[in-house]
């Protein structure tokens, strides 16, 4: 039998945002907020730092918080 995988959001026109993790040790995470497709939630140590819009500003974030740190 041969298994056949498909892509669930064919369908949709924009995919949905998964989220990622960065850092040395994954201290940092990018993760989908509920009801929206775009917009991600920055979190830190266990901390939500901030909401961003899109991924690319998730990054920026991302980026900018861990020179401070």
């Amino acid at each position: 039998m041969k298994l056949i995988q498909h892509k669930s959001d064919i369908l949709e026109p924009r995919p949905r945002e998964l989220g990622f993790t960065v850092g040395k040790n994954m201290e940092y995470g990018a993760v989908p907020l509920a009801g929206s497709n775009t917009k991600l939630v920055i979190i830190h140590n266990g901390e939500i730092l901030k909401t961003c819009r899109n991924r690319n500003a998730a990054i920026v974030f991302i980026k900018k918080h861990s020179k401070t740190k």
